[in-house]
């Protein structure tokens, strides 16, 4: 029901603006900008389960079995920033490589036996690179293309995330990417650009959980909407 409030209200803001920009039509075969807007994501895995572990790390053991908790899908769709820059390359045809920081993720309700249920805010900022293929119709523009994201550190410094990517191989930085997905519709009004796009996984993501073992299979993955203004330079 939220993401169709979203695709309406896009909608009605393309009925309402395609009207005086419908006769133009820029010739430029290069633009840069910046983008910045929202994320509107949700964990979309509908239960996960990791082992309870004491103060030393250890699992906790009942009756010989290991106690594990429950993580259950939570509801409420998580807000978080996103923006950067981007080029695009081309005029009706064209190719749009970004750079963007983004916060995306979830809440996930922790269930333990016995005691109350414990909602956990799962949101992560990453530096994501999508590059999009596009094809323009008058003031209007679809898009759709491969993004490569790189999660931040936990320490959340930029200058000390982009140091620990780039001082290692990229045969390493690439295993560590997370390969998903983007897809949407655009509208340039003058120099100001509209675009809603939805973003997927191509795969899952790894392990968010910091009490689950390494070995344990990642999971969750974390689908949204995205809502930006760009402004063309």
């Amino acid at each position: 029901m939220t993401s169709r409030i979203y695709v309406l209200a896009l909608l009605s803001a393309l009925f309402v603006f395609t009207q005086p920009v419908c006769a133009q039509s820029t010739g430029k075969k290069f633009t840069a900008g910046l983008r910045l807007g929202a994320n509107f994501s949700r964990l979309d895995e509908l239960s996960y389960q990791t082992p309870r572990l004491d103060g030393n790390g250890l699992p906790v053991m009942s009756g010989g079995k290991i106690v594990y908790d429950f993580f259950q899908q939570n509801d409420a769709r998580s807000t978080g920033l996103v923006g950067g820059v981007f080029a695009r390359i081309g005029n009706r045809v064209f190719i749009q490589p970004e750079v963007l920081l983004s916060v995306k993720g979830g809440k996930i309700d922790l269930i333990r036996q016995g005691m109350e249920t414990q909602s956990i805010d799962l949101r992560k900022a990453t530096i994501d690179i999508p590059v999009m293929l596009g094809f323009r119709l008058g003031p209007l523009r679809l898009n759709a293309g491969p993004m490569a994201s790189l999660t931040m550190l936990d320490s959340g410094n930029l200058k000390e995330t982009l140091k620990h990517y780039s001082s290692q191989s990229l045969r390493l930085t690439s295993k560590e990417a997370q390969l998903r997905y983007q897809a949407g519709i655009g509208l340039n009004v003058m120099r100001m650009q509209l675009d809603l796009r939805y973003e997927g996984g191509l795969g899952d993501l790894k392990n968010p959980f910091s009490m689950a073992p390494a070995e344990e299979p990642a999971v969750p993955r974390a689908n949204l909407w995205q809502l930006t203004v760009g402004f063309g330079l």
